[in-house]
């Protein structure tokens, strides 16, 4: 049975199991926090973690916390702080969900938890720009996902933009959202586009035993089952961009989703396995280049104003498959389609001006789309949850 399907009824099931909660009061006070689920959890990250160290650190003894994770022996250190621990998709977990008066989210729960209508639910989202199309807006997308969508429209109070195009195109059309748009970008950001990035990129450093001197390479690429295969050769690269005379490492750091089978392959032996690493916005401070394809981190990176380049071997699947809000030509990053590309492409970054123009058209890209990152979107955040406490 279609997976998507099952979900819509595991969701009406949900709304009758917690009917029994629904009478318990709402405490004014009480904010819930939750990253995303499956695959590989890294329950606290994203948005909703910036979120939190925020208010934990500018709102203190103000709020009561909670946090939806996987593992609760896993972050002990939060419980350590006052937080309130409670396992996705338990029983236990219900009270806490549906008492809370601000849950905040970055998807999770959205599309299929029923929270009451009195509680305020702020979706962060997990990915800025307007790139690729989200599940429902793919093409092929069945009735049941589509459902999930509208639910998941009527199920927030509160959807951040990171850019004007994203509002129009994902929040408005492809979500049919018509509640309130906070244009401010995502908390996860506002450290990048502050430049504030120093401390994030020397814990990475200090995780891999990574030398000062010692440049880093990010390869992140997106979720796909690659058709063909796309193999990513670290030593050929690595080789290439230490002919300068500089050292070079390669951060290898799938999708959370990502597994063995999908035919996405990595392979030298200057490669630093990172798919575990809780934070990918460190990973990207620690980055001097960024190869990706068609994830939408190359948002976030454009604010660090360094280079990020595409390799997309299976481009034309993709864009059958997937598709996306703004094609792929008007993005600003170079692109590659083999590995002797990406290493051509490498070479010419030796040239400044190559670099500068880069640059540029990245800043043009930002500008284009619409651009709401301002640098304090946590701030205004916290002001709307100070308001809505209050009330």
């Amino acid at each position: 049975m279609n997976k998507n399907f099952m979900k819509v009824i595991f969701s009406e099931l949900v709304r009758i199991g917690t009917a029994p909660f629904r009478v318990l009061p709402i405490k004014k006070n009480r904010i819930l926090f939750t990253g995303l689920t499956g695959g590989r959890s890294y329950d606290y990250s994203c948005n909703p973690k910036y979120l939190y160290e925020y208010l934990r650190d500018h709102y203190p003894g103000q709020y009561e916390y909670v946090w939806a994770v996987k593992d609760k022996a896993q972050y002990s250190f939060l419980e350590e702080e006052g937080v309130k621990l409670v396992k996705h998709f338990t029983v236990s977990s219900f009270p806490m969900l549906l008492t809370s008066n601000i849950i905040v989210t970055n998807g999770s729960y959205a599309p299929w938890f029923p929270f009451r209508k009195k509680q305020y639910v702020i979706n962060t989202w997990h990915g800025g720009g307007a790139y690729k199309k989200v599940e429902n807006e793919a093409p092929g997308a069945d009735w049941a996902t589509k459902r999930r969508a509208r639910f998941c429209a009527d199920n927030i109070d509160l959807f951040l933009a990171s850019c004007r195009v994203q509002e129009e195109q994902m929040i408005r059309t492809t979500y049919k959202y018509k509640g309130e748009v906070l244009r401010a970008g995502t908390p996860r950001n506002d450290k990048l586009v502050n430049g504030d990035t120093d401390q994030m990129a020397n814990r990475v450093r200090q995780q891999y035993g990574i030398a000062a001197d010692t440049h880093i390479l990010l390869y992140a690429p997106t979720y796909r089952k690659a058709n063909p295969p796309v193999e990513f050769l670290a030593d050929e690269l690595v080789h290439v961009l230490e002919e300068t005379g500089e050292k070079w490492v390669v951060l290898s750091r799938f999708h959370r989703y990502q597994t063995q089978d999908m035919n996405l392959i990595v392979r030298g032996t200057k490669v630093i396995e990172a798919a575990d690493y809780p934070d990918m916005q460190e990973l990207l401070c620690a980055a001097d280049i960024m190869v990706t394809d068609y994830s939408s981190c190359v948002w976030d990176y454009s604010f660090l104003k360094r280079p990020c380049v595409l390799y997309v071997p299976d481009q034309q699947q993709y864009i059958e498959h997937t598709g996306f809000y703004v094609p792929m030509e008007e993005w600003p990053f170079l692109c590659a389609h083999n590995m002797s590309e990406l290493k051509d492409i490498m070479v010419s970054l030796r040239d400044n001006q190559e670099r500068e123009n880069l640059l540029k058209n990245m800043e043009a890209h930002i500008q284009a789309l619409g651009g709401y990152e301002n640098g304090v979107c946590r701030e205004q955040i916290a002001a709307i949850i100070k308001e809505r406490v209050s009330v």
